[in-house]
């Protein structure tokens, strides 16, 4: 998400300590050009559309729909509720670490969304309370690294009943569970948009592996093709869909499917939502692996140029590959 499509409105910091009888928050005074501002900012951005973070679109009769504010203006009882829930959590919890907590409000191409971090370990960033009042005390370089791990988070879109979420487990009265989801917000997930995706494809493949034998290589290649124009066209990749595109021309294919379908448990009908990032990263390119761990990257335009590439499959299912234009500089 680029930051400039994020208009920020209302921050809260508190600190979440299970030493203490309550949780201790304020408003933080928002400063644009301040680094911990831009430290918020770049959370937000660089979490909003990770594909592997777990979702859930919620009812109106749900917890969540509950204790959402109508406005801005009402953010104070939603910040109050959670680190509410999230103290209460840290009495059960025999894992859940104290840390601290950023409560965003913020308007995302026209659409308010809610946002709560919670850092788990102050190496950069140490929340203190003087005075009752919560403050952020910098440690050396502020702004998060693509490898920093330090933190848990939730997002909610209120127009669009969604939220999305970090798959952090903790352990309550011995049981795994996804304490956001599951404690904190009350709600049942879904697989992340990437788990979803990778899951229909692998099953799209396995079907044609066992039904096209020596065309197989060429009808991944179609599949491959198909699935970037279907999450052009509708922003999303039904099963359905896929199989009327991909197997119309082999019943006994549309049957092996439907039963891979019915194994893995994913419904035909239901869509499989996918964000502009995934829809760039289908049209780039294709990874082929081979067995002892070359990877070739195809763009996706050329794979069935037979100029460039030729592909046989042999009767064990392997698959020769031969690249007739290796023009070219190692990168």
């Amino acid at each position: 998400m680029n930051t400039s499509k994020i208009e920020i409105d209302r921050i809260f910091l508190c600190s979440i300590d299970s030493a203490k009888a309550f949780v201790e928050y304020n408003e933080y005074t928002i400063d644009p050009d301040g680094e911990i501002f831009q430290y918020i900012l770049q959370l937000f951005a660089r979490n909003y559309d990770n594909t592997d973070a777990k979702k859930c679109f919620f009812k109106l009769d749900s917890f969540i729909a509950s204790i959402l504010p109508e406005d801005a203006a009402g953010f104070d009882a939603f910040v109050d509720v959670i680190a509410d829930e999230m103290h209460t959590l840290m009495q059960d919890a025999v894992d859940l670490p104290s840390g601290s907590g950023i409560f965003v409000w913020a308007t995302v191409e026209e659409q308010p969304v809610i946002a709560f971090f919670k850092l788990n370990f102050q190496k950069r960033l140490a929340c203190v309370v003087d005075d009752g009042t919560v403050e952020f005390k910098q440690r050396g370089h502020l702004l998060p690294t693509q490898t920093q791990k330090e933190y848990d988070y939730f997002y909610i879109n209120i127009m669009e009943h969604k939220t999305w979420m970090t798959d952090m487990i903790c352990h309550v009265d011995n049981e795994s569970v996804n304490y956001m989801a599951e404690k904190i917000l009350k709600i049942s997930l879904v697989k992340s948009e990437k788990e979803a995706v990778k899951q229909l494809q692998d099953t799209v493949i396995d079907t044609i592996k066992e039904c096209y034998k020596e065309e197989a290589p060429k009808k991944v290649f179609e599949y491959r093709q198909s699935v970037v124009d279907e999450a052009e066209d509708f922003g999303n990749i039904t099963p359905k869909r896929i199989a009327e595109v991909v197997f119309a021309d082999n019943e006994e294919a549309k049957a092996v499917y439907q039963e891979k379908l019915e194994e893995r448990e994913i419904p035909k009908e239901k869509p499989v939502e996918v964000s502009n990032k995934t829809k760039r990263s289908l049209k780039k390119k294709q990874k082929i692996v081979t067995e002892n761990g070359i990877e070739i990257l195809v763009p996706i335009e050329f794979l069935e140029d037979k100029s460039i590439f030729d592909y046989k499959q042999d009767s064990q299912g392997g698959i020769s590959i031969l690249i007739k234009d290796a023009g070219g500089q190692l990168k």
